[in-house]
Parts: structure tokens; C-alpha cells; sequence
């Protein structure tokens, strides 16, 4: 590789490699394929770095934050696919009370199982019922 390819990426080259031969379906990688996959990695960067910004609470203090990165991932059509990556912040608090009711829920829908069981033997025995009640007419 020259020394000029290597000054177009700012991304280090052999970190770009490991993560791409991390795939099962890479087997070799071609210098150029690593080389554009590094700059088109920045150009990616940049311009969720730059949407964020502009569309975030950091322009009054210039800075960009992870609740920006966050809300863009979230809010824009964009880069929706990152939302699972970049989820916005919540309390550790928050998040075992979201727990506690997802358990509870988890619960009743196990007891709704259980009623709806109950029932359909109730049903069963009815149905029984009224077959024996059938035969006997039937016999006289």
C-alpha cells in the first residue's frame, strides 16, 4: 500500500480489516475494498456527527451529545437502523421499574392461559354431557 492511500482514511486501516474479517462470508480482503470501506466508514460518521448536530440541543453549547446522537437515530427515517445501537438514556431505576412490569404482565398473561384452559375443559365436559344425553334418547 502507498503511503498516499493511507493518508486518505483517518480511520486505522488494520482495525477496519479485523472488523471486516470478522464476517464469516469475508475470506480475503482487496487493499482498495479495505481503503473505500475505511472512507466511506468516515463519511458515514460525519454526516450522523453533522445531522445530529443541527438537528440537536448541543448548538447552544457547540457540543454534540449522545442524547443527540440518540434522538437522531430515533426520530430520523435515516438512520432508524441505528436506533437498537443508540437507545436513548434512561435511569437504572427506570429501567427495573420497566422490568418489574414487563414481569407482572408476563404473569397475568400466564394466568389468562390458564383461565382460558379452564374454560375450554368446562366446554369439554358440557359437550360430554350432552352426547351421553343424545345416546339415552336415542336408545328408547
Amino acid at each position: 500500500m502507498a503511503a498516499s492511500e493511507s493518508r486518505l482514511v483517518l480511520l486505522p486501516l488494520s482495525r477496519i480489516r479485523v472488523i471486516m474479517k470478522s464476517s464469516p462470508d469475508v475470506a480475503n480482503i482487496n487493499q482498495d475494498a479495505l481503503i473505500i470501506t475505511a472512507k466511506a466508514t468516515e463519511l458515514f460518521v460525519k454526516y450522523l456527527a453533522s445531522y445530529s448536530y443541527k438537528h440537536g440541543t448541543g448548538k447552544e453549547s457547540n457540543t454534540l451529545t449522545y442524547d443527540d446522537l440518540s434522538e437522531t437515530a430515533e426520530e430520523s427515517e435515516t438512520f432508524q437502523f441505528l436506533s437498537d445501537i443508540l437507545p436513548k438514556k434512561i435511569l437504572a431505576s427506570e429501567y427495573l421499574e420497566m422490568l418489574k412490569k414487563e414481569e407482572e404482565g408476563a404473569d397475568d398473561d400466564d394466568d389468562d392461559d390458564e383461565d382460558e384452559e379452564e374454560d375450554d375443559d368446562d366446554d369439554d365436559e358440557e359437550e360430554d354431557e350432552e352426547d351421553e344425553e343424545e345416546d339415552d334418547d336415542g336408545d328408547d
